[in-house]
């Protein structure tokens, strides 16, 4: 099924507000029409809208504008009356529009009515259009409202559904040539039975979901064992797919304050993993992985639309997509995105452990002081060619207890820097290694390299980490010839947050 569209009822299908129409409507006949009218009675009513419901239905045409009024005004005010949305229906809402579907609503309210409930939900901002009894002469069950959203749409029958709770509804639907489906999953819904035969009958929000192959997102919760298991099997079934060495980066997913992720799920099974960071000036860095057997259905496009989401309210503007180089699906995903080449780098990783001598005597390594700040900015700014406001934004940003900066001290002066990011028990990374240009070329960068790679050794990291430009060849070198070997390698993308 290609579905590009989905429209709605909304009455019993998307929001739960029959109970507060029924109440308005019961009121407003009995105080003005002096009669009772049951849930039944009211429901054969339906189809006109709430305006054209009591003027076709009351004895005295001369009571009928003030009860339109009080009306209004008991089905506002039950709105905030401990009313709120189904959050299953939320969650369905967000699925559709993350996977670029176009959705509608069909209701024969009054546009008066649908305002107060969308607006007062907050449902509104999910629909490309909405289509009320103000803006049809036939309501339903005529399908007038249907093929008017799906001109507008842009949309053949044959690419859209229908859904909703009432018999007409399903006639609308089924009049319209769409497949059409009823719905039980709130409270209060309008039909039973049906004179025609809708295309399915769903009880729960996700029936209706597998139906359609949504998508499930959801934030990683960063101590739950069986998401972890899941992004590690994720992790083994994409490397061995793409004949590469992957790496979701688990150790920074599972602490507390770690990377953010996004997990995609399809019923129980983890099809795709999206995470973040945003530590570096104002880009967010993205790593992600999509099942080998679900790409090209949408999975990292639907991931990065919600990360873009949960990323827009901060101070981001750009985004950096990792990507291993021997990916080649990963690599197309990102060039999809419209994102533009920036670099590549190596994952080195330290594999010589044994004994090479005595540590230099002439260079020492001591944890950085708050008077260290301004130096650690003018350093770094001068060897990496960055602004020192850039860069102390970023010092601020990683000031962390678990990433530490050393000052490297030579003949009583700081002559440069070295920090360490202490991921886990097993595992430290490397970063941010600069000497000041003014004392480059004498030897200190190896030296300052071996005092922290024999410090780290000696407090049992078995695994040490680091990161170079691949076209940096004198970091490279300066690397290799320390022991530390090429691990993988990674194309770096950048797009815009737009």
């Amino acid at each position: 099924m290609s579905i590009q569209a989905v429209l709605f009822d909304f009455d019993g299908t998307l929001a739960d507000t029959l109970p507060l129409s029924f109440h308005a409507f019961q009121a407003v006949f009995q105080q003005y029409d002096h009669r009772e009218v049951t849930r039944d009675e009211l429901i054969a009513m339906f189809g006109p809208t709430e305006e054209d419901i009591i003027g076709g239905n009351f004895a005295d045409p001369s009571s009928v504008p003030q009860a339109i009024e009080d009306y209004y005004a008991l089905y506002k005010q039950g709105h905030f009356e401990e009313f709120q949305n189904d959050g299953h229906i939320v969650e369905l809402l967000q699925a559709l529009k993350s996977q670029g579907m176009k959705l509608g609503v069909i209701t024969g309210k009054s546009r008066r009515a649908y305002q107060i409930s969308a607006g007062a939900l907050d449902l509104d901002r999910f629909f490309d259009i909405s289509i009320t009894g103000d803006d049809v002469v036939k309501p339903k069950p005529d399908p007038e409202g249907i093929l008017s959203a799906l001109r507008t749409l842009g949309i053949d029958s044959s690419h859209a559904v229908f859904v909703g709770d009432s018999n007409a509804d399903i006639l609308a639907g089924k009049a319209a040539g769409l497949p059409t489906y009823g719905v039980r999953w709130l409270s209060t819904f309008q039909s039973q039975a049906y004179d025609v035969s809708p295309d399915g009958v769903f009880e729960s929000v996700d029936e209706f979901r597998q139906l359609l192959r949504l998508n499930n997102i959801i934030p990683m919760t960063f101590n739950s064992r069986q998401q972890a298991a899941d992004i590690t099997a994720l992790e083994q079934l994409c490397s061995d797919a793409d004949s590469a060495q992957l790496s979701a980066d688990l150790e920074h997913l599972v602490k507390e304050d770690g990377d953010h992720a996004l997990l995609c799920y399809r019923g129980n099974q983890l099809i795709g993993l999206l995470s973040w960071f945003a530590s570096e000036g104002d880009y967010a860095q993205i790593n992600a992985m999509v099942h080998p057997d679900y790409r090209r259905e949408g999975v990292f496009r639907s991931l990065v639309q919600r990360a873009k989401e949960d990323i827009a309210p901060l101070a981001v503007h750009r985004l950096s997509y990792r990507v291993p180089s021997s990916s080649q699906a990963g690599l197309r995903a990102a060039q999809a995105t419209g994102a533009d080449f920036e670099r590549s780098e190596y994952s080195m990783l330290y594999a010589h452990t044994e004994s090479r001598g005595p540590v230099p005597a002439d260079v020492h390594l001591l944890p950085s002081l708050p008077e260290d700040f301004e130096f650690m900015v003018s350093c770094s700014s001068q060897a990496f060619g960055d602004s020192e406001d850039s860069t102390r934004e970023y010092f601020l940003q990683t000031n962390e207890p678990e990433r530490i900066t050393y000052i490297a001290w030579a003949g009583g002066q700081r002559i440069g820097l070295i920090r360490v990011n202490y991921v886990n028990e097993a595992t430290a990374f490397i970063h941010n290694f600069c000497i000041l240009p003014a004392c480059q070329g004498q030897g200190y960068g190896g030296k300052v390299l071996r005092q922290t790679v024999d410090f780290l050794l000696q407090k049992n990291y078995s695994s040490i980490r680091l990161g170079v430009v691949t076209e940096n060849k004198r970091a490279l070198d300066l690397y290799l010839g320390a022991g530390f070997k090429i691990n993988s390698e990674y194309k770096y993308y950048s797009g815009s947050l737009a």
